[in-house]
C-alpha cells in the first residue's frame, strides 16, 4: 500500500537532519536534492545531467514540434482595412478572422504600414494566426479608450444564454468608485471596492446570473459607473434571455475574472467544464498515472487540470499566509483512460496528496494560435494587456514588438506549451503594484521564452502562480528584476539571460527575488528552480531566497551587487547547490552567500568571490559543504564563468526521446 502523503505533516514535525554539525528542523522531508546513484529516489520527472547533478525535465518546453507555418487564408485589406488612413481597422480585422474560422483556420495577413485598432479583438477558435509583414513593416496602433460606459458584449438585440458572458467597460478617468450591472431594478453584479484599484475599468458577469434572475424574454441591461473625481454615467442595451441557448462543451465561453483580462488581441479558451473528480490515491512526484474517485470517460488527447486547493495542512507545512488558491496546479494531456485510471503524458512535478481534496477536471483550451511579424503600440494609459493567451495550449508570439503595454506585453495565463520568441518589449504605462509591467508566464506550464529583449519593465523575467516547467533563456532584461513572484512556482529554468535591475520602474532592487511565505499577496515559491549561466547586476543582493524554497540549483552565473551579498537565503530555504558562480561585491562588509540559521543543507562548490569581506559563506548559518572557494580583490570586470555545457536546456533537448 502506498504511504499517504498526509503523513508528511506529522513526519515534518519530527524531521531533523544533521546540518553543519547541529540538528536543525526542516519544514518537510527533503525530496529534491538527488544524486544519480540514488536510483531508488529518481523518478520519471528527473534528468541526470552531464555534470552529475539531477535536473527537472524541460525537454518538452515550447510548442510541440516547433511553431508551425500556417498558410494565409485571409487578408485584412480584402475586408476594408487601409494602411495609414487613420480609421479604425477593427471591423476588417474581425471580418478577416471570421473568414479564417470559416476556412478551418489559418493565417490572417496584415500588410505593410500602420493600422489602427479602436477596441479589443477577442478570438475563441483554434488555429488562428495574426501575421504581419514583419516587426518593422507592420504596425498596429492600439488606441482604445472607453467613452463613458460601453457594453462590450453582448451587443444590443443579441440573445443571451447561460454559457455566454456580459462585459462592460468604463473610462478609468483616474479611478472608478463604483461599477454595477442592473436589470429592471435588480442588481446582477458589481465590482467589489477592492477590485476598483489601479484603474480597473472592466465589469464581467456570467450570463447565467441574468438567466437565473430574469428568466426568459426580452430584458434591458443597465450598467452604471461612478468616478472618484465625481460624476457618473450609464449605458443600456436590450437583449433576449434564452435559458435553453447553450454552447457545446468547449464552446466559446468567455473567462470570468474580477480584474481586467483584456488586451488588443485576446485569445481565449475555456478554463474548465463538465464533470470533476477527486483523487482516490496520492499523485506523487514522478507518477504518470492518477486514480480518480470514479470512472471517467476521458478521450486520449484531452486536456486535464490537477488542482490542489489550499488546506490548513499545507499552509502549516509551508508557512504560507496567502489566501490565493493557485499554488499547486498543473495541466496534463490524457494518454489513455480505463475506468478511474488515467494515464498522463508526463510525470507529476510535485506531489498532489489526496488528503488535500485535489480536483481533477477537463479543460478546453484554445490551441495553435499566434501573433507574429508586427509592432503593436498602446497609446492610451489603460490597465490592459496587449496580447494575452488565456486558457491556451500550443500558442505563440513571434517577431513581435510591443511599445508601452498597459500591464503585460505578450503573456500567457492558464497555458501550456506556449512560446514567446524573437520579441522586443519596450516600456509599459504602469510600473506600480498589483500586477504591472511583467514579462513571463503565469499559471503556465512547459512554456518557452527565447531571444526576447525587455526594457523598462518592473519584474522580468517573471514566473508566478504555480508556473512550472517553464524555460526563459537567451534573453535580456534592462531595468527590471528577475522574479519567482508568487504561488509555489517550481521546476522552472532561467538560462543564459542578462538581467540589470537598476532603474526607476519599480523593481525590488535584487537581481533575482523569490517571494516569502508570509507575503499575504503572493505566498512562497516552490522547489527546484534553476538559474544557469546568467548574468545579474543589481543595487541590492544578487539573489534573495525568501523562504520555504527547496533544492534550487544556482550554477555558472555572475552576480554583481552594489550592496549586500551575492546571495541572501532566509526562512527555511534549504538543500540548495551553488556551483561555479562568480560573485562581485562592492560592499566590503558582506560575504558571497549569507545564510540565516534555518537554511541548512546548502552546498557551495567551486565559486569565486571578488571583493566583499573576503569570505564566501557568512551569516548565522553555515554551509553543509564548502569547497573550492576562490577569493580575490574587487574587480568590476571579473569575467563570467564558462561552463563546459553552456545550455542545460539545449543539452536536454539533444537527448529528447
Amino acid at each position: 500500500m502506498r504511504v499517504a502523503l498526509a503523513g508528511l505533516a506529522a513526519v515534518a514535525v519530527l524531521c531533523l537532519q544533521l546540518r553543519a554539525g547541529s540538528q536543525t528542523p526542516l519544514p518537510w522531508p527533503p525530496q529534491y536534492k538527488l544524486k544519480p546513484e540514488e536510483t531508488h529516489r529518481l523518478t520519471a520527472a528527473d534528468v541526470v545531467g552531464p555534470d552529475g547533478l539531477v535536473y527537472p525535465d524541460w525537454r518538452y518546453a515550447g510548442v510541440p514540434g516547433g511553431i508551425p507555418d500556417a498558410s494565409v487564408v485571409a487578408n485584412i485589406e480584402d475586408f476594408g482595412a487601409v494602411a495609414g488612413d487613420g480609421n479604425d481597422d477593427r471591423p476588417a480585422i474581425v471580418a478577416a478572422i471570421d473568414a479564417a474560422v470559416a476556412a478551418g483556420g489559418g493565417a490572417v495577413a496584415f500588410g505593410e504600414g500602420v493600422y489602427h485598432l479602436d477596441a479589443p479583438v477577442v478570438i475563441t477558435r483554434d488555429n488562428i494566426v495574426l501575421r504581419g509583414a514583419g516587426m518593422d513593416q507592420t504596425k498596429i496602433v492600439f488606441r482604445y479608450m472607453p467613452h463613458g460606459v460601453e457594453f462590450f458584449s453582448p451587443r444590443a438585440g443579441e440573445s443571451l444564454g447561460p454559457d455566454h458572458y456580459i462585459e462592460v467597460h468604463a473610462a478609468p478617468r483616474g479611478g472608478i468608485s463604483s461599477f454595477k450591472l442592473e436589470s429592471e431594478g435588480r442588481l446582477l453584479r458589481d465590482v467589489p471596492p477592492d477590485r476598483l484599484n489601479y484603474e480597473n475599468f472592466v465589469l464581467r458577469a456570467p450570463a447565467a446570473v441574468a438567466v437565473d434572475m430574469l428568466g426568459s424574454g426580452t430584458h434591458t441591461l443597465r450598467a452604471t459607473a461612478t468616478w472618484k473625481s465625481g460624476g457618473s454615467a450609464s449605458a443600456e442595451i436590450s437583449v433576449y434571455v434564452d435559458p435553453e441557448l447553450r454552447l457545446p462543451e468547449g464552446g466559446e465561453r468567455y473567462p470570468i475574472h474580477d480584474k481586467s483580462s483584456i488586451g488588443a488581441f485576446l485569445f481565449v479558451g475555456d478554463k474548465t467544464s463538465g464533470k470533476s473528480w477527486h483523487l482516490a490515491e496520492d499523485a506523487k512526484r514522478g507518477d504518470m498515472e492518477i486514480v480518480l474517485d470514479g470512472p471517467a470517460d476521458l478521450p486520449a488527447g484531452a486536456a486535464l487540470l490537477l488542482f490542489a486547493p489550499l488546506t490548513d495542512r499545507w499552509n502549516q507545512l509551508t508557512g504560507n499566509k496567502s489566501a490565493v488558491q493557485d499554488m499547486r496546479r498543473y495541466h496534463f494531456r490524457v494518454e489513455s483512460c480505463s475506468g478511474a485510471r488515467v494515464r498522463l503524458n508526463q510525470p507529476c512535478r510535485i506531489d498532489f496528496p489526496a488528503v488535500d481534496n485535489v480536483i481533477v477536471q477537463r479543460l478546453h483550451p484554445i490551441r495553435r494560435c499566434g501573433v507574429e511579424g508586427m509592432t503593436i503600440e498602446q497609446t492610451e494609459k489603460l490597465w490592459t494587456e496587449v496580447v494575452l493567451f488565456l486558457n491556451a495550449w500550443e500558442c505563440w508570439g513571434r517577431d513581435v514588438k510591443i511599445v508601452k503595454a498597459g500591464r503585460y506585453p505578450v503573456y500567457t495565463r492558464y497555458a501550456k506549451w506556449c512560446e514567446i520568441r524573437d520579441c522586443v518589449f519596450e516600456d509599459a504605462w504602469y510600473h506600480g503594484g498589483g500586477g504591472t509591467a511583467y514579462a513571463g508566464f503565469e499559471r503556465s506550464y512547459d512554456c518557452l521564452m527565447e531571444n526576447v529583449h525587455v526594457r523598462r519593465y518592473r519584474h522580468a523575467p517573471c514566473l508566478q502562480w504555480a508556473a512550472a516547467g517553464n524555460v526563459i533563456r537567451q534573453s535580456t532584461f534592462e531595468g527590471s528584476d528577475a522574479q519567482w513572484h508568487a504561488g509555489w512556482a517550481n521546476e522552472n529554468l532561467f538560462e543564459q539571460c542578462v538581467v540589470d535591475a537598476h532603474g526607476d520602474t519599480g523593481s525590488y532592487g535584487y537581481g533575482a527575488y523569490s517571494t516569502p511565505p508570509h507575503d499575504r499577496s503572493h505566498g512562497p515559491i516552490g522547489p527546484r528552480n534553476v538559474v544557469y549561466n546568467c548574468d545579474f547586476r543589481s543595487p541590492k543582493a544578487g539573489l534573495r531566497l525568501s523562504g520555504s524554497n527547496e533544492g534550487w540549483l544556482i550554477l555558472h552565473n555572475r552576480f554583481i551587487a552594489d550592496t549586500g551579498p551575492a546571495v541572501l537565503a532566509v526562512n527555511r530555504s534549504f538543500d540548495h547547490i551553488f556551483r561555479n558562480n562568480v560573485f562581485v561585491l562592492k560592499d566590503p562588509s558582506r560575504c558571497g552567500i549569507e545564510l540565516d540559521g534555518s537554511c541548512v543543507g546548502v552546498e557551495v562548490i567551486d565559486n569565486t568571490l571578488y571583493g566583499g569581506a573576503g569570505r564566501m559563506v557568512g551569516g548565522e548559518g553555515a554551509a553543509l559543504r564548502e569547497e573550492g572557494s576562490r577569493l580575490h580583490p574587487l574587480d568590476l570586470d571579473a569575467p563570467r564563468p564558462s561552463p563546459a555545457v553552456p545550455s542545460i536546456f539545449a543539452w536536454q533537448r539533444g537527448r529528447r526521446p
